[in-house]
């Protein structure tokens, strides 16, 4: 009496799957990403936010709310 080992649909092969959509669209990903870097930089004693990231935040303030931006940088 033979026995043929049965193969369920669960145990088919899993890996890393065909990604259709652009990276840079993983929102989650990126969120990822961005935690991994500041917590690095907090980590070797570095300011996590950089000179750029702050210009670029104080722009964007000016464009939002021009009056608190300017009130910021007394």
């Amino acid at each position: 009496m033979r026995t043929s080992p049965r193969v369920s649909p669960s145990s088919r092969p899993s890996g890393p799957r065909a990604v259709r959509s652009d990276r840079r669209r993983r929102t989650r990903l990126r969120d990822l990403c961005d935690e991994v870097l500041a917590s690095f930089r907090l980590a070797s004693d570095r300011d996590p936010i950089s000179a750029q990231d702050r210009a670029e935040a104080m722009t964007l303030l000016s464009r939002v709310a021009p009056h608190m931006g300017s009130a910021s940088r007394r």
